[in-house]
């Protein structure tokens, strides 16, 4: 289903429901850009990815974002609802002017033109937003507003004229015994309806300037008028409001579902959605894990999945492109369970590659095929498929005269198709994950990096243990301003920080004369291996 500007306060919701009701919430986005040009390097640290992901929220934004929402039906299946928004940061949102900057970079938009993006439409049709800092502001200037309490302007010369008129027509109506309803008073542009208004507040309190279609009505309210006003812009702040706020209404519904959150290599996608919807990203690493994990508790990336669980990549290997899951998982080994669109939803029924609402349907698709697939290698007995049958459900005797209420035959059974196939178990219990995707649960890949994944939650393990090195300082803190002086000419490399006295030493190629010993008066340093043998906590893969 596609949401556009106009719809979108409409649909709320129902894409409200949709999210209460399911069992799993797939992601994907479309971004104006990516990252800036990457240098040479072929080994970045933990720091350094996080600063590129980091400046890239601040350079970049969502112009699309997929949802799509699966959903357990009683028939055997899950019912999969796909949304797709494009997302504008306009300024046409009642009294709320955000006048973003924001970069674009060409590449991206080379390939977002091969699959027929629809620019016209993301920019007249693109759904708004305000981060929380942004709606908190807009509230308290709304709430300003309400109560008059504006800074008054200075009157320009030449507009003393204008002042002295409307003085003129103000007094005159006061002092008219059989006076209308108020005065109409025409003003030319902003700077003399904002007098007209200074004017009224300060210099008549009984009156009031009420805002009309190319005038400004000056009048005297009643108490129930007064009322009725109040109300009557109470509401309009709201309805501003609540416009303007626009797609982060999405973001705050997803965050607080608790559900499970997949995405596709997402790591890139959560930090835009964090940066552009929320907040913007903190400076430090562990900052952004928290705030990350605080929002969305359980995450999965199915394409860290596919590299961390043995069953799986012997089958994918390096090959996880979400084009390649979402083909390998329709082969006769991941049948289980089935999917199907909801009548509702026929966009995607036929292919629409690189539309982000098609992609987090391919995303959340591919996800419950592989975890069903890993629970019945893993815990055979507790996925016990059913045959596909059809149920009786009995007659209900209904005693109407309406034939739309009894539009079946006497003595038939409405009859129920149902699939057989099961239910995939994500949780134990409210706050664990089933063993299942205990491995993959908040992680996300990485690449060019001495881990195999980013960790939401834990610190992360280094995996290339054949070029890595435990570095302990002998003083009992570690400066690593230090050691990258030290470190700088033993070839390329990164440090990662473990702890207080500890880092991690990883390099792109072990250098042929790296000798330990020359560094023995500094530090201890201990091949990656022997380290966790020594501590016996083997990464696990």
């Amino acid at each position: 289903m596609e949401i556009l500007r106009h719809q979108f306060l409409d649909k709320l919701p129902e894409i409200e429901k949709a999210i209460k009701e399911c069992d799993v919430i797939a992601i994907d986005t479309e971004l104006s850009g990516l990252h800036r040009p990457l240098a040479t390097k072929r080994l970045y640290s933990l720091q350094e990815r996080y600063e590129e992901y980091k400046e890239a929220t601040e350079r970049f934004v969502i112009i699309q974002f997929g949802l799509c929402t699966f959903t357990w039906d009683s028939a055997g299946r899950y019912i999969a609802k796909p949304f797709n928004f494009y997302i504008f940061p306009t300024s046409a949102t009642g009294t709320v002017h955000t006048n973003r900057l924001f970069m674009t970079q060409a590449q991206a938009f080379d390939f977002l033109v091969k699959q027929s993006f629809d620019f016209n439409k993301w920019v007249y049709q693109g759904i708004p937003y305000l981060t929380r800092e942004e709606e908190e502001l807009h509230r308290k200037e709304a709430a300003r507003r309400m109560k008059d309490d504006i800074p008054d302007i200075p009157l320009d010369d030449k507009e003393v004229p204008f002042m002295q008129n409307v003085r003129k027509m103000i007094d005159e109506w006061l002092g008219d015994s059989q006076r209308g309803e108020g005065v109409n008073i025409v003003a030319k542009n902003a700077y003399q309806r904002r007098l007209v208004y200074q004017e009224v507040r300060n210099k008549y309190e009984d009156l009031t300037a009420i805002g009309m279609q190319g005038f400004i009505r000056v009048t005297k309210l009643t108490k129930e008028q007064q009322e009725t006003r109040m109300k009557e812009r109470l509401e309009k702040i709201e309805r501003d409001c609540t416009f303007a706020v626009g797609f982060r209404k999405v973001i705050d519904m997803i965050s607080e579902s608790g559900k499970m959150i997949v995405g596709h290599n997402m790591l890139l996608d959560v930090s835009h959605m964090i940066g552009q919807f929320v907040q913007p990203l903190p400076d430090t690493l562990e900052e952004f894990k928290t705030l990350a994990h605080k929002l969305f508790p359980n995450m999965i990336d199915t394409k860290y999945m596919c590299a961390v669980e043995p069953e799986l990549y012997k089958i994918f290997g390096t090959a996880t492109a979400l084009e390649q899951l979402r083909f390998e998982t329709s082969r006769e080994a991941f049948t289980n369970p089935r999917i199907d669109m909801h009548p509702l939803f026929p966009r995607y029924l036929t292919e629409k590659a690189h539309e982000a609402g098609y992609d987090a349907f391919m995303t959340g698709s591919a996800f419950l095929k592989l975890a069903s697939y890993l629970e019945q290698l893993r815990y055979p007995l507790d996925k016990i498929a059913e045959e596909p049958r059809v149920e009786r459900k009995p007659k209900v005797d209904k005693s109407s005269d309406d034939e739309q209420d009894n539009w079946y035959e006497d003595g038939e059974d409405e009859e129920v198709y149902n699939y057989g196939s099961t239910r995939v178990n994500l949780f134990l219990d409210t706050h664990t994950v089933h063993p299942a995707l205990k491995n993959s649960l908040n992680k996300s890949v990485l690449v060019r990096s001495a881990f195999d994944c980013f960790d939401f939650v834990n610190d992360e393990i280094v995996i290339n243990q054949t070029t890595a090195f435990h570095v302990q300082s002998v003083s009992g803190h570690l400066d690593m301003d230090k050691a990258k002086e030290v470190f700088i000419k033993a070839g390329k490399h990164v440090l990662e920080r473990y702890d207080s006295s500890t880092c991690f030493l990883v390099f792109e190629q072990i250098p042929q004369h790296f000798n330990l010993e020359q560094y023995k008066d500094e530090f201890i340093i201990t091949p990656v291996a022997q380290y966790y043998e020594n501590m016996n906590t083997p990464p696990s893969k």
